[in-house]
């Protein structure tokens, strides 16, 4: 795929949700499977109505071919992203603790699983988007703390991440040209200085 220069080494939010479906999820099947052998990972032995985990894309095959129901996370209901969103009113200068990858886990349920929920998809959608919001707000508040040595947003989930990557990383490479400029142009002055005496 051709990319617009500014975004090439960045991921694209299709190859990040790609990545986390890889992560192990809950899911109940509706009938008994063999336990599956694969290149990295295996699938368990699956019964019928008892609990298991799998990876995600696992989950999410089984789901299409009406095999299994998944389990949404305990984080993924309207009630606990509203106490989040109180959260991150209340504490201006900090993220509430969410998941490194709550947005694509969010997206991949809501546009696979959405009856596994249980609450609707419009609340879901709506308070994810508010959370969305906030996070961005801050994220761009604490950018204007950045320097050239470090940049320290705690909290941020991964999605989040890599929607300022393309801003980030080129400020704080000029950032730190002019620091080390400013740092010879001092030497300098100082070498002068002791010469002079």
């Amino acid at each position: 795929m051709v990319l617009p220069s500014n975004l090439i080494g960045n991921l694209t939010p299709n190859e990040l949700s790609f990545l986390t479906e890889n992560e192990m999820i809950t899911i109940l099947p509706r009938y008994s499977m063999n336990k599956i052998d694969l290149i990295g990972t295996s699938i368990p032995k699956l019964r019928a109505m008892r609990r298991e985990k799998v990876p995600l894309w696992v989950a999410l095959i089984l789901k299409s071919q009406s095999k299994c129901n998944i389990v949404p996370p305990d984080w993924l209901n309207h009630q606990y992203l509203k106490d989040k969103y109180d959260e991150e009113i209340r504490k201006a200068n900090q993220f509430s603790a969410l998941p490194f990858n709550w947005l694509e886990i969010t997206k991949i349920f809501l546009d696979n699983a959405s009856d596994d929920l249980q609450d609707s998809t419009d609340e879901i959608r709506s308070i994810i988007q508010d959370l969305k919001e906030i996070r961005l707000v801050k994220s761009r508040r604490g950018l204007k703390e950045l320097n050239e040595s470090n940049i320290q947003l705690n909290g941020l989930g991964m999605m989040e991440i890599n929607e300022i990557r393309t801003f980030v990383i080129p400020v704080m490479n000029k950032l730190r040209q002019l620091h080390d400029t400013t740092v010879k142009e001092e030497e300098a002055e100082s070498d002068e200085d002791e010469m002079s005496e």
